[in-house]
């Protein structure tokens, strides 16, 4: 038999009600020795040598007395002798009954042991309520942990396509200011030929004199001419490099505006990824073996708050959960303590509770305080967090 087997058969041990076997295994279990079995079986024999002290004894009935007599007088011829009654000496205390009833024994053993069987079941049942409240939160948390996968991922593929569309108007960019270098060449280019050209047309007007040669007008109005193709090829680039400058200008705003989106995507694609870690780390701290949990009750009236305080030696780490919280005011959060023997409240993290009024920290065991713990609990103080706390408790727990 097993420790445990041979353990709840120690009430009927302990009044003689076992066959041989099993009190032979019993004893042998006994003489190993086992100090837990030997106590309690102790324990036992102490109420089995009460029993006798509540049965109290009874005169039996002259009916009684005339059915046994009758009964006798049939069996082999058995007659009966008369006695001389005999004065009966009074005394101070009643014998003990020899012949207890095995019944009535099993009956208040079986009391004390429907008491111990409450005790261990509704141990049980704190175990198991324990576990529930464990196997919700990491339900919880693995939902809340697919939720956060799912707009990591989203929110990637929006960082990607803000660093493509940023790419894409450099690149833009690039092309623009090229063109806008070119035409400004251009336009260089043509004011030098054109001021060129203006000066071999002043140097070439006709002076007015006797001569008999011929006048040089016709050459004038072919300079005329192609300073107005000039004039004209001038203007049209100086357009032209107008609205390059425009669009470089636009393109310019709109590649800061998709930086900007682009930086923005970063950091809370970052924030993300770090919640998501912190809520691996937890479902780990709520997976491994070992998990110890204890509640943390109400430490302000009129604010039905709750809450959860879950660590695991193994891995070192705390997790602390928040129910019924009221929205944090501006400019406070609320702080979460441990309660040490050395150096008294020591911060464990901060959080401001969601729309549900839930909230959640992850701390790690602080290595000095190890073993040294021995409570938990949560105010409101200044964002950022005090060295030590100054505002109002709302949850405390012993551990």
């Amino acid at each position: 038999m097993t420790h445990h087997e041979i353990k709840e058969l120690l009430p009927l041990y302990a009044v003689g009600g076992l066959e041989v076997e099993s009190v032979t295994a019993i004893e042998q279990h006994l003489a190993q020795p086992c100090e837990s079995c030997a106590a309690e079986l102790r324990e036992w024999q102490g109420v089995v040598d009460l029993i006798p002290l509540g049965v109290m004894p009874v005169q039996p009935s002259d009916a009684i007395k005339g059915r046994l007599l009758n009964r006798i007088r049939q069996e082999r011829g058995a007659k009966v002798v008369q006695l001389r009654p005999r004065r009966e000496r009074p005394r101070r205390w009643r014998p003990l009954v020899v012949g207890i009833p095995l019944a009535a024994a099993a009956a208040l053993l079986l009391t004390f042991a429907g008491l111990r069987y409450q005790a261990a079941l509704q141990t049980a049942t704190d175990q198991q309520s324990r576990a529930d409240q464990v196997a919700m939160l990491l339900a919880r948390e693995q939902e809340k942990l697919a939720s956060q996968e799912r707009e990591r991922q989203q929110l990637a593929l929006q960082v990607q396509e803000h660093q493509r569309a940023t790419t894409e108007k450099s690149q833009q960019v690039a092309r623009l200011e090229a063109a806008l270098t070119a035409q400004q060449q251009f336009v260089s280019q043509q004011d030098q030929v054109l001021t060129r050209l203006r000066r071999q047309l002043a140097a070439s007007t006709p002076v007015v004199v006797p001569s008999p040669k011929p006048s040089p007008s016709i050459e004038v109005a072919k300079y005329e001419r192609e300073v107005e193709k000039l004039k004209t090829a001038l203007a049209h680039a100086q357009e032209k490099l107008g609205e390059n400058e425009r669009s470089l200008q636009e393109v310019h705003t709109t590649l800061a505006q998709q930086r900007q989106q682009a930086e923005a995507g970063t950091r809370e694609l970052v924030a993300l990824r770090e919640a998501v870690a912190r809520q691996r780390g937890v479902i780990e701290v709520l997976t491994t073996p070992g998990l110890q949990v204890r509640p943390l009750r109400q430490a302000k009236s009129g604010v039905a708050t709750q809450g959860h305080v879950l660590w695991n030696d193994q891995r070192k780490a705390w997790v602390f959960y928040a129910f019924g919280m009221p929205p944090a005011p501006e400019g406070k959060e609320y702080q979460v303590w441990f309660m040490t023997d050395k150096e008294g409240p020591v911060s464990a993290g901060l959080f401001s509770p969601d729309q549900d009024g839930v909230g959640q920290v992850l701390a790690a065991t602080p290595s000095r305080f190890h073993g040294d713990i021995r409570a938990v609990a949560v105010t409101l103080e200044p964002a950022g967090g005090l060295p030590k706390p100054s505002g109002e408790m709302y949850l405390r727990g012993s551990l």
